[in-house]
């Protein structure tokens, strides 16, 4: 790509926009048909040579004539192939230059020179308009709306001739619009039936004998216009058809056999017939078909990849699931001699049946609310069992035995479901309670391998979608030179009366039409002169600010109902509601009076509005109207002045309107796997419920019906999709199930994320662009012009006051607007000195202490040497006098210490420094401003640092039992903080406070020394138990953070982070306004109904039965009824607040179930809830997650790139992410791994020359990757307990591979020699082969004194590393191998950056939560007690999991916690703003770093890969062979010598022979003597085998810097010629002289023929 992808799609909009108005006005179209000179001067124009002679019908009616010319044609162009056979290459040449247009394909609109057809000749058959098929038995026919259909002229099935009545009349039906919709309501007729769940038997066959004679009529009609088979335009031969065939087999099948449940399977073509209906959603469909194909190299390496950790997770968890406690022998009928004799009985000498006993469900134990027992393990870390249970391995695994890493095929299943991330803190949690918390790492693993993966998914898929717009762009900008082409050579020819004359036409458009004049209100000059008094008044920008003012005032109202509200709070609220109703009222008849009744309705805010006013005002006079979603509606109007809430309802209206052909396509898949989950599982659910339910009642997921089903599906595609097929898999096939739930999995997500992403780059044109880049409005006229109102008033206050003062010609500084957006955004304030800093690098300011003019200065600070910033040089010049006056600054002194205000006030302190005393405090703030820039002091502080970061990680929950630690934690404390004091008054002396308290890192440090001061202090006096003191040990967490500033990867990546701060602000605004609305509506539906009666000692609900409501309830309450509680869940609706979390842990998918079963189970307020009483209340939810999500996402994600994307362009597109020293790496990687394998000479010897070309073979290579497969597949065949036999038979296999690698090795050996270690694949082979043998020979040793055997396992798996083999051969994988490492180091920068903050908050949890009361999933394992269980709980909350279960216990209310437990911080609970505040932040910033950073990082290494050129050592090799073919060095060959140049090359620039065609379509320019330049070889060889990048430039560059060409830009070589252009010619005169020899025979057999019979009659 020539640019970033971004700016493509931009350009796209730009020039699809401009096509789209393509037109020709009819007296131009005339003039373009009927003015030969016009036609003659357009003669090489390519759309003008598809029009037909002058003077000739454009369009002619299909005749016998016709058909007879057609068949002449072919007869001419088979002689004429006849002649042509021994020339192959004019044949080839003659094939491409007679091409089918791209403008005339069947489907496509008639373009735009050919004008309107006549109606007449609509759905008629017509003569063919292209060139390439008029030679061919074809004729094309013209829908309305001048659609291109093409037929064959063949006779229908050998029956019906082309002027068969009967096939014109099925042309007809076939091409109407009626028929389409009449097809179209059968297919949404068909699909209504198939939603049913239960009907009659005779509805079902009468509609499906309806529905089958349909679409047997539709096939028929089909083949009679088209044919069947024979010929390229007949019925077979559109693949789409072959859906109608499919249709009609599965209708007609069934009567016959009895399918069974695979007859549900004919729902799938039929819906998907709504696909063939309209063509722009087949074309869609077929876009969608070639994305997945370039998936292609994904897909292979997301299967390896996933294969090789499904093993490593397969060898590290095998069976350690099955680990449970199980009750000890002490505590139950077992006794010990049971247990002594267990290892000799084998089931014939014992009564006791030990298998039986630990695997009874009696037997283990349960924690409260789990249907799973409590998981255990044996390792120092694994979880523990309670007093009276023993950790024991039984024979069931959990979760319905799914979750398990037993077999390849769990393994992998359990693998996908960490991927997606479906519930994998659940899965987390026994892994780590079975194996110990070292499976972190592993997870870690799967994660950063997933997570890439999926990166590179979204890149290739987003690629995918920018190549095929590449065709169409450049067809449409072809399309659109041409037009001005064609209106130019018009425009000359015009007469100049004829543009006056539409003018005037253009100008009475803008009036309205006769019969609504009437409603302009044009009346006498009273009412003109009210009504322009009224525009004046409405037309103010403050009259719009009043009415935003108004808008905000009435959305804080709404938001202001909550539950219980008190009786004075509603009496206020209802007439508020009517006071905002009058003035929105009000404002609609001002501005109907402003501006009439038909300018007022030509803008559609003001439809909008009107709407709004008129259902308001309903709701005022039908009292059981609801009106309060009414009031909400008015937050949108916000958008009318809010640009960005503006651009977000334009994503919604993109997607319903723009792109509605992808939406449809995704809302069908939706229905089909809807419909055939329904059909193929609801008997199941239905008649084996009991075995997923205890009480034999359906579980609120299942497909029963259409409606549970179809929410079960949204949440497939929402990512949880695990659960519910566990539950498949018990009433159903699991094959079945399995295959179903991925498809859904698969398909659903690629479809979705396709839409996400078109969705995402579409609105990225300029169309799009926020209305404030481009006017500006109301809102931004009138808070300017109060800001000037501001400034001069307090510039008048000022003046006023000096002037009282006594003072003369005060200085008041001015204050200026600053309207430039580039001044506002010059990049950042966190550019400025950091802490770190080389302090002579500062800029001195000398003694003038006039020009500070701001506090902290930000933009204006110079920064550290090492610190990377966006200022590039222009040139190395520059750059070289940036580094002298860098060296200069270093040799200054330091500035001076106070500001200038402090000079001005104390005249004392600017005093002279080179004289007497004063001279020694300057050489003394001289030697500390060394001290101070030294590199070792820089180090020495980035050591005290890590020393104090470490300190903190041993301040956790057991500290109190160890008294030494503390004791030399406190005093390790006192030291830190001395060091950061000392550092801290050394900087003051040697930058001074002026220059120290202008930079945020040195505040940043300065406020971290202050807490920790403060903090001794309060311990010193005895404080340090109290809350002050408890809160300032709390916040020494922050101490980490001042490594931010010593890193120069982390400022760079927090630097841009900080710079996308802005324009993500705002479109955080819109997610939030977005989300109030829905929490308003949630409020209003939800408020007061979550609450139930609880039965607190059988710990659960009362049925409705028992309690029906809050009345009955507290009547039990009141009969002293022991423990009985009227209860409210923690996430509910009650008020806006409450609303918002409940919404959040919606759209985090984090439990969002406990919401909405709560939602679906109401039924009126203060009622009991009744089990999905209100099912249809899913509906919210999922509205929700589509606008609340789904789209807000979009806008983030898509204002953050475009934040990127300004940086990029405003820093001359230098990486963001990576250090210089970085970048360099990254780019000298790419060389490496881009760089060849080194030849090796092929040995003298004869056996080691033999065994030379066998290895070095490519089928050797094929061989090994084959025998490498086959190891893993032997890998894969393990399983927990497996038989002897099993074990005996890998084994031997192992060994037989370990024999062929060894052979392997040894064949090399011989035949490289010495060569074999230059290779670092051999080496790698070699270094595979190693640990294979040691690890077989030395197993048992290594075992049991060295090595564990789960990592003993995992060196079998070093073989598969040899798959790298293949990376070089095939180039999609080698391209993301490639992208991987190229993105190694800005991956890295972001994850120390995401470490640094889990690390303090990590930290920072563990002194503020690790004494809060663990709950049912706050337990030993999830918790913060100790520095590892915090780092699991960030970790598992960075993927927007579990955080729900950190905050549940920390929001715990005195009645479910103890104040006054004894504990060191007083009691176990904690106050709930501090969890919500810690949540909430953590959430925020991981969610940005994470999902944001990361996308874009890949993105922008795929882009700077994209800019693929030839290596250094290609253009080496090609000057090289270059120089044999032009031994005069003049940089030219002859033409006749380019075919074995280009055959003399090596690799990737070889074009082996023949290579005659190949070369002739390169259109190389031909120079004077038919002589070829080497620059445009190279250019034309490097767009053969890199693709046209736009790199042209660099390369030339590259190559004069290389090989010193002088004379590259062939100025002296004027091309007279090109190959293509060369052969055409030829061709050309190839034909020519055919047809005049062939002209010359045929009169010289009229001349012989003339003169035979006048001899005949002399003779006679």
């Amino acid at each position: 790509m020539k640019t970033w992808f971004l700016d493509f799609w931009r350009e796209r909009e730009e020039v699809l926009k401009r096509t789209k108005q393509l037109r020709l006005r009819p007296p131009q179209l005339k003039r373009l048909l009927g003015d030969s000179s016009v036609r003659t001067e357009l003669q090489n124009a390519r759309l003008a040579c598809l029009l037909p002679p002058v003077g000739t019908e454009v369009f002619r009616r299909f005749m016998p004539a016709s058909l007879q010319d057609i068949q002449q044609q072919q007869h001419e162009v088979k002689e004429m192939e006849h002649q042509k056979r021994k020339n192959k290459e004019v044949r080839k040449v003659e094939k491409e230059l007679h091409k089918q247009d791209t403008h005339l394909e069947a489907g496509k609109h008639l373009p735009f020179i050919y004008g309107d057809p006549p109606p007449e000749l609509l759905n008629c058959p017509l003569e063919e308009l292209d060139p390439f098929y008029q030679s061919q038995k074809t004729f094309i026919v013209l829908s309305i709306g001048n659609v291109l259909h093409r037929f064959n002229a063949e006779s229908s099935c050998f029956l019906l001739s082309p002027f068969n009545r009967l096939r014109t009349f099925a042309i007809r039906i076939l091409l109407h619009s009626l028929f389409r919709l009449f097809i179209m309501i059968t297919i949404l007729t068909n699909c209504g039936f198939m939603m049913m769940s239960v009907h009659p038997t005779w509805t079902t066959i009468t509609a499906e004998f309806v529905f089958s004679a349909v679409y047997i009529f539709e096939v028929i009609v089909k083949i009679m216009s088209r044919g069947f088979c024979v010929g390229r335009f007949t019925f077979l031969r559109d693949p789409w058809n072959w859906l109608d065939i499919v249709v009609v087999i599965t209708a007609v099948l069934p009567e016959f056999l009895d399918l069974g449940k695979v007859s549900v399977l004919r729902t799938i073509p039929r819906a998907l017939k709504i696909i063939t209906v309209y063509p722009g959603v087949k074309s869609s469909a077929g876009a969608l078909v070639q994305s997945v194909k370039r998936l292609a190299g994904v897909i292979i390496m997301t299967v390896f990849v996933l294969s090789v950790l499904a093993v490593i997770g397969q060898n590290l968890f095998m069976g350690a699931l099955k680990h449970k406690c199980v009750l000890e022998w002490s505590h139950s009928n077992w006794t010990y001699n049971d247990l002594s004799n267990y290892d000799n009985y084998e089931g014939g000498s014992s009564d006791f049946d030990f298998h039986k006993f630990i695997n009874s469900k009696v037997n283990h134990f349960y924690l409260s609310g789990q249907s799973d027992p409590l998981q255990c393990g044996n390792t120092s870390n694994a979880g523990v069992c309670p007093h009276g249970y023993i950790c024991l391995k039984t024979s069931t695994n959990p979760d319905y035995g799914h979750t398990n890493f037993d077999s390849f095929g769990s393994s992998l299943l359990n693998l996908l479901r960490l991927m997606t991330h479906d519930t994998w803190d659940y899965l987390l949690e026994q892994m780590m309670r079975s194996a110990g918390k070292s499976s972190v790492i592993f997870v870690l693993l799967v994660f950063s391998g997933g997570f890439w993966l999926l990166s590179c998914v979204l890149v290739v898929v987003a690629m995918a979608v920018v190549e095929q717009e590449k065709a169409s762009i450049a067809e449409a900008r072809r399309t659109e030179e041409e037009f001005l082409h064609i209106l130019d050579v018009i425009k000359k020819r015009e007469e100049e009366g004829e543009e006056e004359e539409e003018e005037p036409q253009d100008d009475q458009r803008l009036s309205p039409p006769c019969f609504l004049s009437k409603w302009t209100w044009n009346c006498c000059g009273c009412w003109q002169e009210l009504r322009l008094r009224l525009n004046g008044f409405v037309m103010d920008p403050f009259f719009d600010l009043v009415i935003i003012i108004c808008l905000i005032l009435n959305c804080i109202v709404i938001s202001m109902e909550h539950y219980p509200m008190t009786v004075e709070f509603e009496e206020m609220f209802m007439p508020t509601q009517l006071v905002f109703t009058r003035i929105f009222a009000v404002e609609m008849l001002l501005r109907l009076v402003a501006m009439n009744p038909y300018d007022y309705f030509q803008v559609g805010w003001n439809v909008f509005d009107s709407i709004i006013v008129a259902l308001s005002l309903l709701g005022l006079v039908f009292v059981e109207f609801e009106g309060a979603h009414i009031d909400l509606m008015r937050v949108l109007r916000l958008a009318r002045w809010w640009p960005t809430f503006h651009m977000f309802l334009k994503l919604i209206w993109t997607s319903v309107l723009a792109l509605r052909n992808l939406t449809l396509i995704l809302l069908t898949m939706v229905f089909i796997f809807t419909v055939v989950g329904m059909q193929l599982f609801q008997d199941n659910y239905s008649d084996f419920v009991c075995r997923i339910s205890t009480d034999c009642q359906l579980p609120r997921w299942h497909m029963k019906n259409l409606f549970h089903t179809f929410v079960l599906v949204f949440r497939i595609l929402c990512g949880e999709w695990i659960e519910n097929m566990w539950d498949c898999m018990q009433v159903s096939s699991p094959s079945v199930c399995l295959m179903f739930f991925i498809m859904v999995l698969v398909f659903g997500h690629l479809l979705v994320l396709n839409l996400f992403l078109v969705l995402l780059m579409s609105s990225i044109g300029d169309d799009l662009v926020a209305p404030k880049e481009k006017v500006k409005n109301h809102l931004i006229i009138a808070v300017d012009q109060i800001k000037r109102g501001v400034a001069w008033t307090r510039a008048w206050i000022l003046e006023h006051i000096w002037t009282l003062v006594g003072k003369k010609n005060p200085i008041i500084p001015h204050y200026k607007v600053v309207n430039s957006e580039e001044d506002k955004k010059d990049y950042l304030g966190l550019t400025s000195v950091t802490s770190d800093q080389p302090l002579s690098e500062s800029k001195a300011c000398g003694s003038n202490h006039g020009n500070q003019t701001s506090k902290y200065n930000f933009e204006k600070v110079p920064v550290a040497e090492a610190e990377v910033e966006f200022d590039m040089p222009e040139n190395e010049e520059e750059k070289h006098k940036q580094d002298e006056e860098n060296k200069t600054r270093r040799n200054n002194t330091p500035e001076d210490c106070c500001c200038d205000s402090c000079y001005r006030c104390f005249p004392f302190l600017d005093i002279d420094r080179s004289q007497g005393s004063r001279r020694v405090w300057s050489n003394f703030r001289r030697v500390c401003f060394s001290i101070a820039q030294h590199k070792y002091f820089d180090a020495f502080i980035i050591f005290i640092i890590l020393l104090s970061s470490a300190a903190l990680v041993l301040e956790d929950i057991h500290l109190q039992q160890r008294k030494l630690v503390q004791m030399l934690l406190d005093k390790a404390d006192q030291v830190f903080t001395f060091i950061f004091l000392l550092e801290m008054l050394l900087k003051w002396i040697a930058l001074g406070f002026r220059k120290y308290f202008t930079s945020v890192w040195c505040w940043l440090d300065f406020l971290i020394l202050a807490v920790s001061l403060m903090s001794l202090s309060l311990g010193m006096l005895g404080y340090s138990e109290l809350g002050a003191g408890l809160s300032l040990r709390t916040l020494r967490a922050l101490r980490p953070l001042r490594a931010l500033s010593r890193f120069q990867g982390l400022r760079l990546v927090l630097n841009t982070l900080v710079a996308t701060v802005p324009s993500m602000c705002d479109a955080m605004l819109v997610c939030l306004l977005v989300w109030l609305m829905f929490s308003i509506m949630g409020v209003n539906l939800f408020s007061g109904k979550f609450y139930y009666c609880f039965n607190e000692t059988a710990e659960q609900q009362f049925l409705p039965e028992e309690v029906n409501n809050m009345t009955q309830c507290l009547f039990l309450i009141h009969e002293n009824v022991s423990d009985v509680s009227w209860k409210n869940i923690k996430l509910n609706f009650d008020n806006v607040a409450e609303g918002y979390r409940s919404l959040l842990q919606v759209a985090t998918f984090n439990g969002w179930l406990d919401v909405m079963y709560a939602a679906v189970d109401t039924r009126q307020m203060l009622s009991q809830p009744v089990y999905e009483s209100n099912v249809y209340m899913y509906i919210y939810f999922i509205s929700f997650i589509i606008i609340g999500c789904f789209f807000t996402s979009n806008l983030f994600i898509r204002r953050f790139i475009h934040s990127l994307d300004q940086l990029r362009h405003k820093f001359g597109g230098k990486h963001f992410f990576m250090t210089d020293e970085q970048h360099n790496f990254s780019i000298s990687m790419k060389k490496l791994f881009s760089r060849k394998r080194p030849s090796v000479p092929r040995p003298q010897n004869q056996c080691q020359a033999r065994l030379f070309d066998l290895v070095t073979k490519h089928s050797f290579e094929i061989f090994m990757v084959i025998v490498i497969c086959l190891y893993t597949v032997t890998l894969m065949m393990e399983t927990d307990r497996q038989s002897m036999e099993m074990e005996l038979i890998l084994f031997w296999l192992y060994f037989v591979f370990i024999i062929i690698f060894l052979i392997e090795f040894l064949l090399k050996i011989i035949a490289l020699r010495q060569h074999y270690f230059s290779d670092c694949l051999n080496v790698l082979d070699f270094v595979v082969l190693l640990i294979l043998v040691v690890g077989f020979l030395f197993s048992d040793i290594c075992e049991k004194y060295f090595i564990d055997i789960k990592v003993l396992a995992l060196l079998r798996l070093a073989p598969v590393t040899r798959i790298i083999h293949l990376v070089p051969c095939m180039r999609g994988i080698k391209r993301l191998f490639l992208a991987l490492v190229m993105s190694l180091p800005a991956l890295f920068n972001i994850c120390l950056l995401l470490f640094l903050l889990m690390f303090t908050f990590s930290v920072f949890g563990m002194l503020s939560f690790a004494h809060v009361k663990n709950t049912a999933r706050f337990h030993d394992m999830f918790n913060f007690e100790t520095f590892l269980n915090s780092m699991i709980c960030m970790f598992t909350m960075t993927t927007m999991a579990g955080w729900n279960t950190v905050l549940s216990p920390i929001l715990n209310t005195p009645l479910d916690c103890d104040p006054d437990k004894d504990t060191p911080v007083g009691g176990d609970c904690v106050h709930p703003t501090v969890g919500i505040i810690f949540i909430t932040s953590y959430i925020t910033l991981s969610l940005l770093l994470v999902v944001l950073l990361y996308t874009a990082v890949v993105l922008e290494t795929f882009n700077m890969y994209d800019t693929e050129t030839p290596s250094d050592e290609d253009l080496l090799m090609f000057y090289k062979t270059w120089r044999r073919f032009d031994c005069d060095n003049s940089h030219i060959i002859p033409y006749s010598k380019l075919s074995d140049f280009c055959d003399a090359l090596q690799d990737p620039l070889r074009i082996p022979k023949p290579n005659t065609f190949k070369l002739i379509h390169m259109d190389l320019p031909l120079l004077p003597g038919d002589k070829i330049h080497c620059v445009d070889v190279l250019f034309a060889l490097t767009a053969q085998i890199f693709g046209d990048r736009g790199q042209m430039d660099s390369l030339k560059a590259r190559m004069e810097e290389k090989f010193m060409i002088n004379n590259l830009s062939k100025m002296s070589y004027e091309p007279i010629s090109s190959t293509l252009q060369r052969k055409q010619e030829e061709v050309v005169a190839t034909v020519i002289q055919k047809a005049y020899r062939k002209h010359l025979l045929k009169d010289g057999d009229a001349d012989e023929m003339t003169a035979e019979p006048a001899g005949g009659a002399a003779a006679v």
